[in-house]
């Protein structure tokens, strides 16, 4: 089965040379490096594993590599990124990111190309409402009486 990305219920934006994606299902934003963002934008369930390694090679000038292309694609399911069913790899093939670099003796520059994600939970527009307080939206105590109780 080829990898193919998840579509709904995301806001995708370019920036910087970067993807960000907000899951509003799960509420968490996940910041695509270059180099997971062209992996993910190429998950189209036509794109071979070998090719996402080529594409790598080709676009990111990191060597064609297949623990490049398992790293990416454990990422972005670890992040809910690829359609559910999509098979994941196991622990024992599932490498980490500083297993690849030091792998693939990579350094300075390219050890930045390598994929990577970072996720943050966004607040839902109730948590938002509250100011981040918890205490309602007029930061007062959450009983609506100022300082003096009136």
């Amino acid at each position: 089965m080829l990898p193919l990305a998840r579509q709904d219920n995301l806001l995708v934006q370019e920036l910087l040379g970067e993807v960000v994606v907000y899951d509003q299902g799960r509420h968490k934003v996940h910041k695509l490096n270059p180099a997971l963002a062209a992996v993910w934008q190429h998950c189209d369930g036509n794109t071979s594993f070998a090719d996402l390694s080529a594409l790598l090679q080709r676009d990111m000038n990191l060597p064609a590599d297949p623990e490049l292309v398992r790293l990416a694609l454990s990422q972005l399911a670890d992040a809910h990124l690829l359609q559910a069913g999509m098979p994941r790899p196991t622990d024992q093939l599932r490498p980490s990111r500083r297993e690849v670099i030091r792998k693939l003796g990579l350094a300075g520059g390219l050890a930045l190309a390598v994929p990577a994600v970072a996720s943050i939970i966004a607040p839902t527009p109730a948590d938002a409402s509250t100011g981040g307080n918890g205490q309602g939206g007029n930061g007062q105590g959450g009983n609506g009486q100022g300082a003096n109780g009136h």
